[in-house]
């Protein structure tokens, strides 16, 4: 017998009329449940750690949705559409992961000196992303007039074989933009953290450096959940 909302029901009743809350599992009446292609959640679940997307009405957890000044609540895809091709410093979209296998590397590429402008911005992504979702555009504070290029995860191979790096770096240096040579500028690699191990045990075992500085003064790696 199961326990429903106050109810006794039989095997069979369960799984004919109710669900499992995916953050608390405890079951509930299926008319009950707040539901979309990707949740299934309780009433108490679904208000206490969740909205809709002011937008697409998709489930989003409240520590990833995006706010804005009105307090409407938008998932990463909406929120794009409500803001500018250059995103603030926090942003993380919902990453996309390019290329077979554990071991997923995602670049951050600092440029200067050509300018924080849109539309220089909507020219790389036009080539990075003119057959697949590879690259958005951050600003970031060390920079002086310059850009964040940030990849979502992908494989070496699909780095060196798929992401057309050359005419992004060719493009935009054709618009003034320098890296080392700029004297502001750092290049940063995050490896997923299945790379190092299955369990997280394992993991932070192969990870010893993590949070730690290069002697050359760039960052280590670290790792992407």
């Amino acid at each position: 017998m199961y326990q429903v909302e106050g109810d006794w029901l039989c095997e069979d009743c369960a799984e004919r009329l109710t669900v499992i809350c995916d953050h608390c599992a405890e079951r509930v009446y299926e008319e009950n449940a707040v539901e979309d292609d990707m949740h299934t959640l309780c009433d108490h679940c679904f208000d206490e750690y969740y909205v809709r997307c002011e937008d697409c009405n998709r489930i989003i957890h409240r520590d990833r949705a995006y706010w804005d000044n009105d307090d409407n609540a938008y998932c990463a895809s909406c929120w794009d559409e409500h803001n500018d091709v250059i995103h603030e410093y926090s942003y993380t979209p919902d990453l996309v992961f390019h290329g077979k296998g554990l071991r997923h590397f995602g670049v951050e590429l600092e440029i200067d000196d050509g300018g924080t402008v849109n539309s220089n911005a909507q020219k790389l992504l036009d080539i990075a992303n003119a057959n697949a979702e590879n690259l958005y555009i951050k600003t970031d504070g060390s920079l002086d007039e310059g850009l964040e290029l940030v990849t979502h995860p992908m494989t070496l191979e699909y780095h060196l074989n798929e992401m057309p790096w050359a005419e992004v770096l060719r493009k935009a240096q054709s618009m003034g933009y320098l890296s080392h040579a700029a004297g502001t500028c750092g290049l940063h690699v995050h490896i997923s953290r299945l790379a190092f191990g299955c369990t997280y045990e394992q993991q932070e075992a192969a990870i010893p450096i993590s949070g730690q500085r290069w002697q050359t003064g760039t960052r280590a790696p670290s790792p992407m959940q």
